[in-house]
């Protein structure tokens, strides 16, 4: 089992989570308490996603998992 920090999926995961943190800063006020931490929260929901699937043997419920959390992150943040 590889740590989890060494992954590349966590090192990508990790870069999107600081660039949202760095967009959702110039948010105006009334969606940066909305929007704004429903992004940050949903992309730290994708970094547990990955830290469980390595953790475990069977990996393909929080791979699922992971792949409809991103989904749906892309959904809200790019549409």
């Amino acid at each position: 089992m590889a740590l989890y920090d060494e992954l590349p999926v966590y090192r990508d995961l990790y870069s999107l989570i600081l660039k949202i943190f760095e967009y959702t800063k110039s948010f105006p006020r009334e969606y940066k308490y909305t929007l704004g931490q429903d992004l940050t929260r949903d992309s730290m929901v994708l970094v547990w996603s990955i830290y469980r699937a390595n953790k475990v043997k069977e990996k393909r419920e929080f791979l699922e998992s992971f792949l409809d959390d991103f989904e749906l992150l892309k959904f809200g943040w790019f549409s």
